[in-house]
């Protein structure tokens, strides 16, 4: 059963509820199938008997039954309704909880609306089949065989006809559940794709209108949207073709019967009474529906398999970034950071980061610049554990770096070398592999802390920072939820928004918007700036964040940073030379490396390329002065972050 089998063990857990909603529908299908037995007893012993003094308790019982099924079938649906909902409230918590714990490679190589889709449409789709599907499916078995068995009793020799027809059921069955299942899953998959364009249109609108390409989207849309549209048909075709035609199979079926029954009735003695005649039929009827209980059963199990198998994949995907097994006690973080030796890639291969070597003392502010694509970002992301250093030993060979395999393996274009006594020997050439590489905060290596004290220890805040659509109290108590609004607000002075916030008719419970669309750039970063000085973290990782605003905002963020950044170590991602300036250490980054490293002083009298930019960005300050504009990095060449 797979992945609906899983979705079963879910269920397992409201073992009460589960069987007493098929307990419920059983019963209730007991008394269905007395109903004919009445019927037939009305018929021969009643009304042919001439004995209508018993037509009246015998008509109240038929009634009764009808009303006892009624009622078993209200509890059924109401136990059903209520597992299903607790299961998929189970199976969504699960989901989400698994999607915050994903690293972000995770999200690399999913699409955003794919991941939505999984965990809304395909989860509803999977409660349909627990309200519905578990039901129809017990209800159809039960009912074909208690019908079949019921028919027996009454007639013998017209129920061995009556058995040719469950292989036509079965196979009607088989070839419905083969023909639907691969229809519905491409229908799920377009699903996701066309949730992904939808999300990617109305998060990026401003972008799709600035440079008037609605008419193109909208073109992408509709083919999506049509894509899934003639999905959505052919399912639907199958349904619309297979489901008619149980009612033709059964029609013809009752028309055998009449044929038969009628030849056994006018027998001499009759095998058949008129009464258990007419009963059969009734019965025959009732056949129908758990041949097509069945069927729509088989139905929404291959939609739920399908959905499952999507849903699933997120609760299945293993995180690269695991809690070691035994974590260090991370109480005290004091903020030193050493990089040794540090290798990283996204896909196994094209390193963005070689042999990254750096030792930062606690306290200290360490600016890293480089042109786009040098791995600034990519460094700072390995801090708090986004991803995890390359844990392979690499070599590099004819200037191009490689990694070796679990086996000792490496490939280096078609060919593969194993490692044999400690080195490769690549055509005549012994290279010899560099051990895995390491970051370690206060000395200890961080993959051995927690992810959640490695990440409560270090603060970021980006250059465009995400806020909650939710009050500006919340947003700057993210961190630390349960934060006395006195620290709040202290919090707001150091990063110099309180004043702003106060101006506000609200206040700190000002609703600020979907991503804090009522705010401006910078009144932004000083929100995302008192989120940081009140989780206090003592690392900090600054990306950018006054690039692109003007110059009263630009010292107001200044301001606000030196607040954020006194007494904690800092990486700071930026072109701005008072932020340079006063760095302790700046790192220049290229292809991956670093390629200069020291001080303002020491790198401006090597005269290398930090000294290059730095004589181009004091050129454009001065060229800014003059034209009363804010200088922007992106228009310094090669520079750029990010």
């Amino acid at each position: 059963m797979g992945y609906v089998s899983r979705l079963i063990g879910y269920s397992l857990t409201y073992k009460r509820l589960l069987f007493g909603y098929l307990a419920a529908a059983g019963i209730g299908t007991i008394f269905n199938l007395l109903s004919p037995l009445v019927l037939i007893h009305i018929i021969d012993n009643v009304i042919l008997a001439d004995n209508l003094d018993q037509l009246l308790p015998n008509v109240l019982l038929y009634v009764t039954l009808g009303g006892l099924y009624a009622f078993f079938d209200i509890l059924g649906r109401y136990g059903a309704a209520i597992s299903s909902q607790q299961v998929i409230y189970d199976l969504r918590k699960d989901i989400y909880e698994s999607l915050m714990e994903k690293d972000l490679a995770f999200y690399d190589v999913n699409e955003t609306g794919q991941l939505l889709a999984r965990a809304t449409t395909d989860v509803t789709t999977m409660r349909e089949f627990l309200f519905w599907g578990i039901r129809v499916i017990f209800i159809g078995a039960a009912m074909l065989v208690g019908t079949y068995y019921v028919m027996y009793t009454v007639s013998a020799e017209l129920t061995v006809y009556m058995f040719m027809l469950i292989p036509v059921i079965a196979g009607f069955i088989y070839v419905f559940a083969k023909r639907v299942r691969p229809v519905f899953y491409a229908a799920r998959e377009k699903y996701g794709v066309l949730s992904s364009v939808l999300a990617e249109n109305v998060v990026g609108h401003k972008v799709v209108r600035s440079y008037a390409q609605e008419e193109r989207e909208a073109e992408r849309v509709e083919l999506e949207n049509r894509g899934f549209l003639n999905l959505s048909v052919e399912a639907n075709r199958l349904l619309a073709l297979y489901h008619p035609m149980l009612p033709a199979l059964f029609g013809a079926t009752i028309g055998f019967l009449i044929y038969i029954g009628g030849d056994l009735i006018n027998r001499i003695p009759p095998p058949l009474t008129l009464g258990e005649f007419v009963g059969f039929v009734s019965l025959v009827g009732m056949l129908m529906l758990p041949a097509r209980f069945l069927s729509w059963g088989v139905g929404m199990y291959q939609r739920a398999s399908a959905s499952g198998e999507r849903s699933f994949y997120i609760l299945d995907a293993t995180e690269a970034v695991k809690d070691p097994e035994i974590p260090v006690d991370a109480t005290e973080f004091k903020g030193a950071v050493d990089f040794e030796n540090v290798y990283f890639s996204y896909e196994g291969s094209n390193f963005i980061l070689r042999n990254v070597s750096l030792s930062v003392k606690p306290g200290q502010i360490v600016a890293l610049l480089g042109g786009t694509g040098s791995g600034k970002t990519s460094l700072v992301n390995l801090i708090p554990r986004f991803y995890d250093v390359d844990s392979r030993g690499t070599i590099t060979y004819q200037g191009k770096t490689y990694g070796v395999g679990t086996k000792g393996l490496v490939r280096i274009g078609d060919k593969e070398y194993k490692l044999k006594d400690g080195h490769l020997t690549i055509d005549g050439t012994s290279v010899v592999p560099r051990p895995p590489g390491t970051i370690r905060i206060d000395g200890i290596d961080v993959r051995n802390y927690t992810i959640d004290d490695l990440r409560k220890n270090i603060g970021m805040v980006h250059q465009d920072p995400f806020l909650f659509s939710t009050t500006i109290r919340n947003n700057i108590a993210f961190g630390r939820p349960d934060a006395p609004m006195e620290e709040i607000q202290e919090a707001a002075k150091a990063a110099m928004i309180h004043d702003f916030i106060m101006s506000l008719e609200h206040g700190y419970e000002s609703e600020i918007g979907e991503r804090g669309v009522t705010l401006s750039g910078g009144q932004k970063q000083r929100l995302a700036i008192a989120r940081a000085l009140l989780a206090d973290p003592r690392i900090l990782v600054l990306d950018d964040s006054t690039s692109s605003v003007d110059a009263k905002t630009e010292m107001l963020i200044q301001k606000a940073l030196e607040n954020l950044m006194e007494g904690r170590t800092t990486f700071i991602i930026t072109h701005r030379l008072s932020t340079v300036r006063n760095a302790d250490l700046i790192v220049m980054m290229e292809r991956g490396e670093i390629v200069e490293l020291g001080s303002h002083e020491e790198l401006i009298e090597v005269g290398g390329l930090y000294a290059g930019i730095h004589q181009t960005l004091t050129e454009m300050e001065l060229a800014a002065v003059i034209m009363d504009e804010p200088p922007s990095a992106a228009r310094i060449s090669g520079g750029g972050s990010e």
